[in-house]
């Protein structure tokens, strides 16, 4: 399913896009000149979300996974592909760069293995239960990075303006639309941090 949106070249590049190989570049600047998706969620996909959310509230893993698959299974239907397995687990893992919200793992040829999203519901320090809004946001990111290769046939996943773009399509047409205060972790915080070291980071 091709993207829709005028296609143009990126305002600026990273440094890193000039170290890539030219197909890889071509990759790159599919995925930054496509800004959102021809499909669009319905009130299914919205009504899985706000349960989601609802159930992340109450610390259960297994009742937040279960939730997270129901969102997943309905936005790939929405899409027409087949919905990734997806993991939820307690404590985020911590390092030098931060905290881990989520990962993606693209289907694996060479294993029996489809792809996997794994998304962590509390903090490192003090194993509070994640925002909501954020953890939602975490999972359409890796939904996104999913979709790079499912709906956009991208041979890669990178984390370029019009990814962010899309990301936040799925965000502004899944979630109940209500005032809430800035993000500043997860997605948010790996928007801005890649914007000021110019890099793409591991999914």
């Amino acid at each position: 399913m091709p993207p829709s949106g005028p296609r143009k070249p990126p305002d600026k590049l990273p440094a890193y896009f000039y170290r890539l190989s030219p197909r890889a570049q071509r990759c790159y600047l599919a995925s930054d000149s496509a800004t959102n998706y021809e499909f669009v969620p319905d009130k299914a996909v919205g009504k899985a979300v706000s349960e989601l959310m609802r159930v992340l509230e109450s610390g259960k893993a297994a009742a937040t996974e279960q939730a997270a698959r129901k969102v997943v299974a309905e936005t790939c239907r929405v899409a027409g592909v087949v919905p990734p397995t997806i993991d939820v687990r307690e404590v985020r893992p911590k390092n030098a760069r931060g905290e881990l919200h989520g990962l993606f793992y693209p289907a694996n040829p060479r294993k029996p293995s489809g792809p996997h999203i794994v998304l962590w519901m509390r903090t490192a320090e003090r194993h509070d239960v994640v925002k909501p809004r954020t953890f939602v946001r975490t999972l359409m990111h890796e939904l996104a990075h999913y979709f790079d290769y499912s709906v956009l046939k991208l041979e890669d996943s990178f984390h370029t303006r019009g990814f962010f773009s899309r990301e936040s399509y799925l965000m502004r047409t899944t979630s109940p639309r209500r005032e809430e205060p800035r993000e500043t972790e997860g997605p948010a915080m790996l928007r801005a941090w890649l914007d000021r070291h110019g890099g793409d980071s591991d999914r």
